[in-house]
């Protein structure tokens, strides 16, 4: 890749292949004035040419489409799955969640995966449902026009699939897939997500995450070993094409892993990352709405009026990598959102450098606050840790996001706050 390329970035997510846990590790990597919050490709529709030049990351299932949309051709990344594997965990996904618009056909008919996949209009949704997203072929006029004639992303889908030439003929399908997988920036398989992030990693130019947090998956999926021969061959049926591009996206991930490691044997590789502190009055203050320089958190929350926050979690260890003035000695507050309990203030501990730091709970503006002094260094970076007793599931906090299905957490922070003494 050229190091020098400055086009956007662009998560094609294909539903279930690891995409959710990929997303919020890439998100991390940017701004979050530089995400565009579209995930669906209706909601692309209320950003002018202007806006869109501005974004520097674009992620959501638009598949295609939002490549042929934009003003300027982004730099695509894409997670592949087994397709059988996939598609299992897609059937099993509808069969939970009630706001799918299938999900209520389903249980009325009181269907399982074998009588899904021999309905030919449920079932479309997992046939080769890897290939499909990457073989578009709506023009930005098409799209602009269908979008203007919808009211939701609901209607454009129906005004979309009922358009003429928005994909190929099906014997054209995997060729065009194909030619545009060779042509993505990045390619991963979700069989090898730690791999994959490194490799995603290496490509922005930002350290490898440190520890993985797997999201949105179902503890209780159904095994492939454990379905009957004439399901598995319904399920090979519907993923054929799939089957292909999946093979060639491997082997595509072997070969772009195999020429990072080379690169950074010869030495090249990204700087180490710190986040970048902003004065504001007497204080430098750190937010989560820079990129995240650290490991041991969960993604961006959103609490309307109060701002944008990060839990610790699913360990006891998280750490942030801060860029400070060197021979300077602070007062550092941790301005707290949320915690697991009361008991796990008093436990927790704040390291700086490896070195402990003795640390207050005070009350400050209405605001709970971890207080501690931070020692003047020679070292520009320094690196915030906090080591919690325990981390559970909490059932009352701000956080409306669970992924997981038990995501464990320990105290939620707004920002950090640096006062010179």
């Amino acid at each position: 890749m050229d190091r020098e390329d400055i086009r956007p970035w662009y998560f094609l997510h294909i539903p279930k292949t690891a995409g959710t846990t990929f997303r919020v590790l890439l998100e991390n990597r940017f701004h979050m004035d530089d995400i565009c919050p579209a995930y669906e490709f209706f909601q692309v529709g209320q950003y002018n040419d202007e806006q869109l030049r501005h974004f520097r990351l674009f992620r959501g299932h638009m598949g295609y489409n939002l490549v042929n949309y934009l003003p300027e051709k982004p730099r695509v990344m894409v997670m592949l799955r087994d397709p059988m594997e996939r598609a299992v965990s897609h059937f099993e996904y509808i069969r939970r969640d009630p706001g799918h618009p299938k999900h209520r056909i389903i249980h009325e008919r009181n269907m399982g995966l074998k009588e899904y996949l021999l309905d030919p209009v449920l079932s479309a949704e997992v046939t080769n449902a890897q290939v499909r997203p990457l073989a578009h072929l709506a023009d930005r006029q098409t799209l602009g026009e269908l979008m203007k004639g919808s009211r939701s992303q609901d209607e454009f889908a129906r005004a979309w699939r009922h358009r003429d030439g928005v994909l190929p003929p099906e014997d054209e399908l995997l060729d065009l897939a194909l030619r545009r997988l060779e042509a993505m920036d990045f390619v991963g398989v979700a069989e090898d997500l730690e791999r994959g992030m490194e490799l995603a990693a290496w490509l922005l130019e930002a350290p490898a995450p440190e520890q993985l947090q797997s999201l949105n998956i179902n503890p209780g999926r159904t095994r492939l070993d454990s379905l009957p021969q004439d399901t598995l061959a319904l399920l090979e049926q519907a993923t054929v094409l799939d089957r292909r591009l999946y093979d060639r996206g491997r082997a595509l991930f072997e070969q772009r892993y195999r020429r990072m490691r080379d690169e950074k044997a010869a030495g090249h590789g990204s700087s180490p990352c710190a986040m970048i502190p902003v004065a504001v009055e007497d204080r430098l203050v750190v937010d989560f709405l820079q990129p995240l320089c650290g490991s041991g958190w969960h993604q961006r929350e959103l609490v309307p009026g109060k701002g944008i926050l990060r839990w610790t979690g699913p360990g006891t260890s998280s750490h942030l990598d801060i860029a400070l003035p060197v021979g300077l000695e602070f007062r550092m507050d941790l301005v707290l959102a949320d915690w697991l309990d009361d008991g796990l203030l008093r436990e927790l501990r704040i390291r700086v450098d490896d070195s402990p730091l003795p640390v207050e709970v005070v009350q400050q503006h209405g605001e709970t606050r971890l207080r501690a002094v931070l020692p003047a260094s020679s070292r520009e970076k320094r690196r915030i840790g906090l080591v919690l007793p325990r981390t559970g599931v909490k059932e009352d906090g701000h956080a409306a996001i669970d992924h997981s299905h038990a995501r464990r957490l320990g105290i939620a922070l707004y920002r950090l706050e640096f006062s010179l003494l």
